[in-house]
């Protein structure tokens, strides 16, 4: 068979804005979006955040590299990833960017395991969500 098969795409992307559209309704997104867009506003924020990824990209090469990091560095490193958290636009930022991350995941999902079994799954066979704390919090998920 030499036939080239194309899906047709134009009820996939009608549903898909469909679905962007009740997102961008939701009160949540537009919390989280304002999070964001206050962080992007704030010159002094975003500069912050910036030399932490710097610094946390240098880290992560030199552990690619086997190059052992020395105690003052990682201590640095914790005490600008604290400062972070401690600046309130930027753990709003962090916290908006994790739940959009998330929402992304789950969607993505559902879609590779619909392929995956030629059927919607069900919640059993998607992956369990993740409440985004590195499993140190209780909320039964």
């Amino acid at each position: 068979m030499n036939a080239i098969v194309k899906l047709n795409k134009e009820p996939l992307m009608s549903k898909m804005q469909e679905l962007c559209t009740i997102l961008l309704q939701d009160e949540g997104y537009r919390e989280m979006r304002a999070m964001i867009d206050e962080f992007a506003a704030d010159e002094q924020a975003t500069d912050q955040y910036e030399r932490f990824m710097e610094m946390h990209q240098a880290m992560e090469q030199k552990e690619s590299l086997d190059i052992e990091l020395q105690e003052s560095e990682i201590q640095h490193y914790e005490q600008a990833e604290r400062a972070l958290y401690d600046h309130p636009l930027i753990r709003r930022f962090l916290y908006a960017q994790r739940e959009f991350s998330q929402l992304h995941q789950e969607i993505s999902h559902y879609f590779t395991k619909s392929v995956e079994l030629n059927r919607l799954p069900e919640k059993k066979e998607l992956p369990k969500q993740t409440c985004g704390c590195g499993g140190s919090c209780s909320g039964g998920h």
